[in-house]
C-alpha cells in the first residue's frame, strides 16, 4: 500500500513537472530517446525529426567538437548531474536560452540507463537583461559613475569618476561622500538631510559644486538614483555624473563680467 502511495505520489510530481517544464530524455551517450511537446515547442522540432539523433543537434558546431562537451556527456554517464543557463540552437539555428538541469537516472543494478533534462526557456529574459547590462555599461562608458550605501558610503567607483576627481579606488572605497564637498556644506542642515532624503526615494538631479582631490573645485551635472534590489528593498544610490567645470567656470565669469559692467 506504501508502496503504491510512493508510486502514485512520484508519478503526480512528473506529470507536473512535464506540464510546467520543456522535458527531453537521452540514452547516457547523448542520443535523443523523447521530448514532451514543451521541449518540442521551443526547440521548434517534431518528435520525429530528434529521435535517433544526437543532443549535439542543438549545440554550436564549434562547441560541440570541444574536449569539454565529451567531459560533459562522460560526467553525465558516470552519474553527475549538471544545472545551469545554457546557449541552445532550434531548428533553422536559432539561438534559445534554458535553464536546465541534466539528471542521470540510474537503473535498479545502479548503471546509468538514462539522462533526463527539465528545461525552462529563458531567452526573453536573457535578452532583457544583455540589453539592460549593455545599457549600463554604455552609460559607464561615457559618464562618470559612483555607488554608493544608502548612508553615502562609496562602494565603487568607475575609471570616469576616479580620472576627473584625480583619486584611486582604494583611496575613496569606504569613505564618506563628504570627503567631495566643501567642509562647511558638510556641516549644514541641508547636507544633513541630503542622504536621508536619497534613501527614501528622493531623486537629487541638477548641477552640483563638489571638491576633487587636493581642494581642486570641480562641477558635474549628475543625478543621484535610488537602486532597489530583487526583493524591491533599497539597496544603495548610483550617481551618474558629467564634468561640466570648463562650462560653469566660463558661465561664471560671463556674469561676474556683466556685473562689472552694470
Amino acid at each position: 500500500m506504501l508502496l503504491r502511495l510512493a508510486n502514485d505520489e512520484a508519478a503526480a510530481i512528473l506529470r507536473a513537472l512535464e506540464a510546467t517544464h520543456a522535458v527531453i530524455q537521452f540514452r547516457p551517450d547523448g542520443t535523443i530517446l523523447t521530448a514532451n511537446a514543451n521541449f518540442l515547442a521551443a526547440t521548434g522540432y517534431a518528435l520525429n525529426e530528434i529521435q535517433g539523433r544526437h543532443h549535439r543537434l542543438f549545440m554550436d558546431p564549434a562547441e560541440a567538437a570541444t574536449a569539454e562537451y565529451e567531459a560533459f556527456w562522460r560526467g553525465l554517464a558516470a552519474g553527475r548531474h549538471h544545472q545551469a543557463e545554457y546557449r541552445r540552437l532550434a531548428k533553422g539555428g536559432r539561438e534559445i536560452w534554458i535553464q536546465a538541469t541534466y539528471a542521470p537516472i540510474a537503473g535498479r543494478d545502479g548503471r546509468i540507463v538514462k539522462v533526463v533534462k527539465f528545461a525552462t526557456d529563458i531567452t526573453a529574459q536573457k535578452r532583457r537583461t544583455a540589453e539592460a547590462e549593455s545599457q549600463v555599461a554604455a552609460i559607464g562608458r561615457a559618464q562618470a559613475v559612483i555607488h554608493f550605501d544608502l548612508d553615502g558610503t562609496i562602494q565603487d567607483a568607475n575609471e570616469n569618476f576616479l580620472a576627473a576627481m584625480g583619486y584611486a579606488r582604494e583611496e575613496i572605497v569606504g569613505r564618506h561622500h563628504r570627503m567631495f564637498v566643501d567642509p562647511a556644506y558638510a556641516e549644514s542642515a541641508e547636507y544633513a538631510t541630503f542622504w536621508p532624503s536619497l534613501a527614501r526615494g528622493d531623486l537629487k538631479a541638477g548641477e552640483f559644486r563638489r571638491v576633487a582631490k587636493g581642494g581642486r573645485e570641480i562641477w558635474i551635472q549628475a543625478t543621484y538614483n535610488l537602486v532597489h534590489d530583487a526583493a524591491g528593498r533599497s539597496s544603495k544610490v548610483v550617481k551618474y555624473a558629467t564634468d561640466i567645470t570648463a562650462t560653469v567656470l566660463r558661465r561664471l565669469e560671463t556674469e561676474r563680467l556683466g556685473e562689472r559692467i552694470n
